[in-house]
């Protein structure tokens, strides 16, 4: 997972849609990205926090490794 710049600071209340084939069929499941970041970090942590800056961002709103805890700056 990589994280580019955004467009404006994250507050946690933006929604994620994931769409998936399902024995042939399409599924969707949107959430907030708060829920869907905490759900990587509780199944893939090292996928999530290895690919997160570990110092605290300049800007507001950047998701970051603090110390191994995901905060958002």
């Amino acid at each position: 997972m990589t994280i580019y710049v955004l467009p404006q600071p994250l507050s946690g209340a933006e929604t994620v849609t994931i769409q998936q084939e399902q024995n042939g069929q399409m599924a969707e499941c949107s959430m907030a990205v708060s829920e869907f970041l905490q759900y990587i970090a509780a199944n893939e942590p090292e996928l999530l926090m290895a690919s997160l800056p570990s110092t605290l961002p300049s800007k507001a709103g950047i998701p970051w490794n603090n110390d191994g805890l995901l905060s958002i700056s």
